[in-house]
């Protein structure tokens, strides 16, 4: 059974501690966006009434949660060259589960750059890191980390007023620190585009994607992926995408696990009025699966927000997502879940340096596997500063 104990700021280390304390006080220096260098720091409370996302009948538990963040960024431009750095530490304590807890360390890092008025591009480092405690083969008895590394390098070259070529390289890693039903995997990959562009900020863009890597369990694969999008700025409020591809995956020596589809992306955002500002968007996605070979996933989301005045506002999202999964398991058939998240949330800017965010969350999953269906409810307070 985990160790029962409570939240508080004697159990955090000695510099989330310090953070969390000053997030108790009002400042009055407050971060700009032309700063060279800003500081930030933040502290939420979380409760979570079903922290393992359990059916009714398989003993679902709540919990407190209390995250602290600690951070620094730092943005310098001169002529065509920019950096950004940013890297914080995300600490993660549990008020019941405190087997869970574990220190973050994200991180971005990145350099823009640009020769002459035709000639751009970018290499970027980025790590990610959260807990996920909600994957049905995750046995709950330590904490189950995601970590996602990425290394990148893109060009851009305008060669003429209307068309430019793009082209990238990039190695994606994901990874997971107890077994979950989504594999640890591996990509490294090419992507060489060709893109046209009108006057008023619309595109069109055909890209091929080819990549190799390396999966858990499944071995050496090769991807390959094809894509048409495009954005059109219909006016100053309102702009939309669209875009289509097909994506490719072959397995070196495990051809049982090939799988291959298509995915797409569509989205609007609408600046209804100064107040008010509205986005749809939908997507279709597939993705790696251990048992399953791999599952296809949709969404479509709504989110609106409301300024109700100049330091409050509101907002709301609803999410659909449905998961069709490909393999069928023995005895039980196919696997399909489908998910809607409902969300309601506000955020207070009190002070120019300190803010007050609050927000609900109710989400509900049925599946056609037995065990598989939950209803979960979140809400959380937080505050912010940032100097």
């Amino acid at each position: 059974m985990p160790c029962q104990r409570s939240v508080s700021l004697r159990q955090m280390p000695p510099v989330l501690s310090i953070v969390a304390a000053l997030l108790c006080a009002h400042g009055y220096v407050a971060a700009d966006a032309l700063d060279t260098v800003q500081l930030r720091a933040a502290m939420r409370l979380v409760h979570d009434d079903n922290l393992f996302a359990r059916a009714e009948n398989q003993n679902p538990v709540s919990d407190w949660l209390a995250r602290v963040e600690a951070g620094v960024r730092l943005d310098k431009q001169w002529s065509r060259q920019r950096v950004l750095l940013d890297a914080g530490l995300v600490d993660y304590r549990y008020r019941d589960f405190d087997n869970n807890d574990f220190t973050a360390i994200p991180y971005q890092a990145a350099w823009q750059w640009g020769i002459g008025n035709d000639l751009s591009g970018e290499f970027s480092l980025e790590r990610d890191e959260s807990p996920d405690l909600t994957d049905p083969a995750f046995s709950a008895s330590t904490v189950n980390v995601k970590k996602r590394d990425t290394q990148r390098a893109s060009v851009q070259w305008q060669m003429l007023s209307s068309w430019a070529l793009l082209g990238s390289l990039d190695r994606n890693k994901v990874s997971y620190s107890a077994l979950t039903a989504s594999p640890d995997e591996t990509v490294r990959a090419a992507e060489l585009a060709l893109r046209y562009l009108s006057g008023k900020g619309s595109f069109i863009e055909l890209s091929q994607r080819e990549g190799e890597g390396e999966e858990q369990l499944s071995g050496d694969f090769k991807e390959r992926q094809t894509r048409l999008s495009a954005e059109w700025v219909v006016s100053d409020k309102l702009k939309s995408s669209l875009g289509w591809g097909h994506l490719s995956r072959s397995y070196q020596d495990r051809s049982e696990f090939d799988y291959s589809g298509a995915t797409w992306q569509a989205g609007l955002r609408w600046q209804v009025s100064g107040k008010l500002d509205l986005s749809l968007s939908a997507d279709q996605t597939i993705e790696s699966q251990l048992a399953f070979r791999s599952r296809t996933v949709r969404n479509w989301s709504f989110d609106p927000r409301w300024q109700i005045s100049h330091r409050v506002s509101a907002r709301a999202g609803y999410l659909y997502s449905s998961a069709a999964y490909e393999r069928a398991l023995p005895g039980l058939g196919k696997r399909d879940d489908r998910t809607r998240v409902g969300t309601l949330g506000m955020d207070w800017q009190l002070t120019d340096p300190l803010k007050l965010s609050a927000e609900w969350q109710h989400e509900k999953r049925s599946s056609s596997y037995p065990g598989l269906d939950y209803i979960r409810q979140r809400y959380w307070l937080g505050m912010a500063l940032a100097f």
